[in-house]
């Protein structure tokens, strides 16, 4: 019993002498064991703990954006970038946010934030060009796309969207090229594969059409079937 005792007085030590930092730390590693509601109350000690750490409330947005409780991963969000306005990951964090909310002239400004205090991330490039398509701003989403996949060659993602926009500037070449890419890149991705078929019916070229359409009904994409029947048969 004795023993006992010590123990949870050495834990109660521990939870009154950790730092705010060590709390998020400790948040961190509950989330990654799927542990969100501990997780939350780390958080909650790390920000009792220090008021200051934009960090906390990042972390915040990220768990109430995955329970879709976006007005309050915003809220958390811009606690935030008022505490480190230099912080990337709560910038790029908001612009998704407002994205989800379907709020897409406001998502621009955080994402070009984000961007600015890390060029290098093809994380916001992606995520401009997305909000720039959304807007009906075409070349500048291309732009953003080409440069996405200049800094991460595998990004299946920007290929893709690159690839969407050039198939609606009726483009069917360059659209053919994207889709194959992505689906070369990431052989289970089925939209890829959808999207490359509707390319090449385009360019004529039904017999790569088919390959394509089957390829995705074996990865059981919507449609692909559908496809397959009208086209392959």
């Amino acid at each position: 019993m004795k023993k006992w005792i010590l123990f949870l007085s050495l834990c109660f030590t521990w939870a009154c002498s950790t730092s705010g930092e060590a709390w998020l730390d400790e948040a961190k590693a509950r989330l990654q064991k799927g542990e969100t509601v501990s997780a939350k109350e780390a958080l909650q000690k790390a920000i009792e703990k220090n008021p200051g750490l934009a960090e906390a409330y990042n972390l915040q947005g990220v768990i109430l954006f995955q329970e879709k409780n976006y007005p309050e991963a915003e809220a958390a969000y811009r606690k935030a970038i008022e505490l480190k306005p230099s912080l990337y990951t709560a910038q790029l964090n908001l612009g998704a946010v407002l994205m989800e909310q379907g709020v897409w002239d406001k998502a621009l400004a955080p994402t070009d934030k984000a961007i600015a205090a890390q060029p290098d991330s093809s994380a916001g490039y992606l995520q401009r060009g997305i909000i720039q398509a959304a807007l009906a701003n075409p070349t500048k989403a291309k732009i953003d796309f080409t440069q996405a996949i200049k800094l991460a060659p595998k990004d299946i993602n920007a290929y893709y969207n690159r690839g969407n926009i050039l198939f609606q500037e009726e483009n069917y070449a360059g659209a053919i090229a994207d889709f194959a890419k992505a689906a070369e890149i990431n052989p289970n991705f089925g939209k890829a594969y959808y999207a490359l078929g509707l390319s090449c019916i385009k360019s004529n070229q039904n017999d790569k059409a088919c390959l394509a359409f089957k390829q995705a009904q074996k990865l059981v994409y919507p449609g692909a079937a559908e496809a397959v029947k009208n086209l392959c048969q």
